[in-house]
């Protein structure tokens, strides 16, 4: 393939399958009516929105485009910003003030007297500053965000809560800002703030505050972002590999059967997956097959999850033996459909699909789930309270979905050779 046709190629591809585009791709958009209904509602209740989900699914994607298509305006802060700045407040004033644009800082006042006893017909000056009168930047941002978007539904969102989670004095901060907003000075504004961020809980947000109680009841949790179902996969497979005119033969459904055993649903991870399996179909002259699936996959590992595959390989059993417990427990971790496990339910997983090699009653997965949680990079973290686990990042889920595999003749996980 010529150069000239590899980047016209490439460009096709990255227009169709977008993983880190941060503007809303609407032709390859999967509706998530249930999401957005709740989030459009909230929007327009009395309290604030919290929007949260693992990394990748979809969060800010699924704001812009509610917001875009209702005629609500919206301006975005960035914690991880203020985090670096060391202040929410200035975070927002950057979000709402365009840079260089002129603000009040604070006003004086002229008084002239007329002194005709002292000079005929004089005039006196007198200009007093007062300090006490200095204008408050949130107030006046928020004055001229209003300013700006006239009588439209106006809302503020606080992107990537995550960024300040441990900083005590930022959570206070916005805590503080989330209490004032009630003042009458700051409600006649009538913006509503969405906090987005990774984990879930309001409570926990605001645990370290001295408003717990007060930031709780004004705000509303909304249900967790998660990755998309197989039948949302196959639908944005169907959609992009059409925008591409590229054949998967009539095999849509096995393809997002596939894509979203490796992905989870994410759909970041998806929208990579599937970038992947273009590229591999058209390096081909003969169109997609099955066995293309699998170059989609190292390209993706390689690519996407380095890291986790470095990590996974620290992990694993270092000598190959006949049974390789340790390898069957991580096996088995992938395949688990709750968020945390314990040992009881790995043990079932094992007997389920390794029968002939768990025939004792001791396996040892206590052990084995105990060495996981250790190490410099562990993969899985325990929840002592609770006697259970769960994988440290999704990454590592996917990961070993990716790279192992369970020998259809000898019944051993082994892992692919990948080159990363």
């Amino acid at each position: 393939m010529q150069l000239s046709n590899i980047v016209q190629n490439s460009m096709e591809i990255n227009s169709v399958f977008t993983p880190r585009n941060s503007e809303v791709n609407l032709k390859m958009y999967v509706p998530r009516l249930g999401l957005e209904r709740d989030l459009l509602r909230s929007v327009f209740g009395s309290m604030h929105s919290l929007l949260f989900g693992e990394s990748g699914n979809g969060k800010s994607w699924l704001y812009k485009k509610v917001f875009n298509q209702n005629g609500i305006k919206f301006a975005v802060a960035n914690c991880a910003n203020a985090s670096r700045l060391g202040s929410i407040t200035e975070e927002i004033c950057n979000a709402l003030i365009p840079s260089g644009t002129p603000q009040k800082v604070g006003h004086s006042e002229n008084k002239e007297a007329a002194v005709k006893a002292i000079v005929a017909e004089g005039k006196i000056s007198n200009q007093s500053q007062y300090v006490v009168t200095k204008a408050d930047p949130l107030f006046e941002s928020f004055r001229k965000f209003r300013s700006d978007v006239g009588s439209a539904q106006a809302v503020l969102v606080l992107d990537n809560l995550e960024s300040i989670l441990g900083n005590a004095s930022l959570m206070n901060e916005l805590a503080d800002i989330i209490i004032l907003l009630d003042d009458s000075k700051y409600s006649a504004f009538k913006i509503k703030l969405l906090i987005v961020g990774v984990p879930n809980g309001t409570l926990e947000f605001f645990a370290t505050t001295k408003s717990m109680e007060s930031v709780s009841n004004r705000i509303e949790e909304l249900p967790k972002v998660t990755g998309m179902t197989i039948p949302e996969v196959t639908t944005l497979i169907t959609m992009g590999f059409k925008l591409l005119k590229i054949s998967l033969n009539g095999q849509e459904a096995a393809v997002a059967k596939h894509t979203h055993y490796l992905t989870m649903g994410v759909p970041q991870r998806v929208h990579e997956y599937c970038e992947k399996l273009a590229y591999a179909i058209s390096d081909q002259s003969i169109g997609y097959s099955e066995e293309i699936l699998a170059v989609a996959d190292q390209a993706w590992l390689r690519v996407g999850l380095r890291q986790a595959y470095t990590v996974l390989e620290a992990h694993l059993n270092s000598k190959r033996t006949s049974i390789a417990r340790k390898n069957q427990v991580i096996f088995a971790i992938s395949t688990v459909k709750v968020h945390q496990f314990d040992a009881g339910q790995i043990a079932n997983l094992l007997r389920e699909k390794f029968p002939s090699k768990t025939t004792d009653s001791n396996m040892g997965i206590g052990a084995i789930l105990g060495d996981l949680t250790s190490g410099a990079a562990p993969l899985l973290t325990k929840n002592k309270k609770a006697n259970s686990y769960r994988v440290v990042d999704p990454r590592y889920t996917m990961c070993i979905r990716a790279a192992l595999f369970i020998n259809p003749v000898t019944k051993v996980v082994e892992k692919k050779f990948f080159t990363t």
